[in-house]
């Protein structure tokens, strides 16, 4: 069956789902292949031999892209066979973790939990375990390594100017907050005054685990991990998070072609819908930042015929 379908289909095109979606794929292709070879011929050339071999982004950050996709979308299936295709190229198993540790964030324990056990099963099983412990964080993060007066150099003039910084700093600390500044700048301290306004214990509780412990392991670097964060508002259709992290993942050093091809590949695991919604969001960042002419000055928004 393997080499019948080799033949059919190519063994470039087989070669590159194996690669891609694992040992699984093999299977996947023979269910699709029994049911309709055309269906499956269109789908080949669309996911396998298009998306899947464009150099936007290179095989690690698509496969990281896709675990924390699969993870927020709770597909078990899925995301076991590409943490497996994902360690099989080598991607490091701390990486892997850290991907799917980060949509504690979004996805809360409900979705985290179940990513958690089908990844501890495979490191266990390939006896990565040992591995895993060796790279841990220390119990205070990067808390330690972390310097104020560098930071502060980092944070917008108008963050700087605004009274508010300073109370919740003195309120909360600087470690998370300086880390919101950084990322988010001119937007962070609005969010924080808002929560903190409302209940102030649970701002800092907040502001400690997201910006003051998650945001800040530094094992996967910024770009990539808010590369994975659109992938991951995508998966859920979290339409405002993603324009903020489209423009934080750009901040950080990923280009206007990555941040389309993320959207592109979602098109292909959760619809079309999905992936229109957010290219509008996109376009609608780079028109804002004047910088519609890096992906080809196209319209705002496609134009409808109704009668």
């Amino acid at each position: 069956m393997t080499d019948d379908l080799r033949s059919k289909y190519g063994a470039d095109t087989f070669d590159t789902g194996i690669k891609i979606q694992g040992k699984a794929f093999e299977k996947r292709l023979a269910q699709r292949d029994a049911i309709d070879q055309h269906f499956t011929k269109s789908w080949l050339d669309y996911q396998i031999n298009g998306l899947s071999r464009r150099p936007a982004l290179d095989t690690r950050t698509r496969l990281l892209v896709l675990i924390g996709q699969y993870t927020m979308a709770k597909a078990q299936p899925l995301l076991d066979e590409t943490v497996r295709a994902a360690l099989a190229v080598k991607v490091p198993v701390r990486e892997v973790a850290e991907i799917i540790l980060q949509c504690l964030v979004y996805g809360g324990h409900v979705t985290v939990d179940p990513a958690i056990q089908t990844f501890y099963r495979i490191a266990e099983e390939l006896n990565l375990l040992p591995e895993l412990k060796k790279s841990q964080l220390p119990l205070d993060g990067t808390a330690g390594k972390r310097n104020r007066a560098d930071e502060e150099k980092k944070w917008h003039k108008d963050d700087v100017a605004d009274p508010r910084t300073r109370l919740l700093i003195d309120k909360h600390g600087w470690l998370g907050v300086s880390t919101g500044l950084v990322m988010r700048p001119r937007h962070h301290i609005n969010i924080l005054h808002w929560i903190d306004v409302m209940d102030s214990e649970f701002a800092g509780m907040w502001e400690k685990f997201c910006y003051g412990e998650m945001y800040t392991r530094g094992i996967v670097d910024n770009k990539t991990r808010l590369l994975c964060m659109i992938g991951d508002c995508l998966a859920v259709g979290e339409a405002v998070q993603s324009k903020g992290h489209m423009r934080g993942a750009m901040r950080q050093g990923a280009s206007p072609r990555e941040v389309m091809e993320i959207i592109f590949q979602t098109s292909a695991n959760f619809g079309m819908p999905v992936a229109w919604h957010a290219l509008e969001n996109f376009i609608a960042i780079m028109a804002e930042d004047g910088r519609l002419g890096e992906i080809g000055n196209p319209p705002m928004k496609v134009e409808t015929y109704s009668k």
